[in-house]
């Protein structure tokens, strides 16, 4: 699903990626690790073509990222699901519009985008949501109507940083069982998370760690279970 060899990124003179080699299977959960400006984000954005690549390699979905036109990338973002910090809704439409827009571009049938809609807006408890407008929700509803859009469209691959950001501990739970199930159906899973309860949700998923742009051994603490 993802083949990374030899992955640079530079900002002017700072290197936020240094050859990173990285091979994540189909059907795989894995962890993306590191502190504060490691380089997980600039790693995720790269992954969804966002930032382009320039030195090294990348296939994401099928996708040779390194010689992707522009015009092809909305062709790679329709298989991959993407749940970012900053949420990119829109905030003068409805919780429902905001979802159902992921599948209307995508020229489905009303009567299946109504139905997928409506059982993740009641997967993420936002049922009594459905018609208010975004800009009128929590930013954790609004992080939860990022994550059901990403998630409503059934991605091979969903990349998720930081999903439980603005959630408390319940909820971030029941996402993390969502996220699971989606896995468990053959969803591809790239996760970034600093959140030691987070990483413990899914003790099977595999971790990967990134210390000022190099993938590196997880430090001890994080496998440690709280007491």
């Amino acid at each position: 699903m993802i083949l990374l060899n030899r992955l640079s990124y530079n900002f002017g003179s700072n290197w936020a990626l240094k050859d990173i080699n990285l091979e994540v299977g189909k059907g795989e959960f894995v962890f993306l690790t590191g502190h504060s400006g490691a380089g997980k984000t600039t790693l995720m954005r790269l992954l969804y073509g966002a930032l382009p690549v320039t030195r090294g390699q990348a296939t994401v979905a099928g996708f040779d990222l390194h010689s992707l036109k522009k015009r092809k990338i909305p062709e790679l973002r329709r298989e991959v699901g993407v749940v970012f910090q900053d949420f990119k809704i829109l905030t003068n439409r409805t919780v429902f519009e905001n979802i159902a827009l992921a599948l209307i571009v995508r020229r489905m049938p009303k009567s299946t985008i109504d139905k997928r809609v409506r059982a993740i807006i009641r997967a993420l408890g936002l049922e009594k949501k459905t018609y208010t407008l975004c800009e009128r929700l929590s930013g954790g509803e609004q992080q939860r109507v990022a994550i059901a859009r990403s998630m409503v469209v059934n991605p091979k691959l969903i990349l998720a940083d930081e999903p439980t950001g603005n959630l408390d501990f319940d909820l971030s739970m029941h996402l993390m069982d969502i996220f699971r199930q989606f896995n468990t159906h053959g969803t591809t899973v790239v996760m970034a998370t600093h959140s030691r309860e987070v990483l413990q949700t899914i003790p099977e998923a595999r971790i990967v760690h990134l210390e000022d742009g190099c993938i590196a051994e997880p430090p001890a603490h994080l496998f440690m279970e709280d007491e």
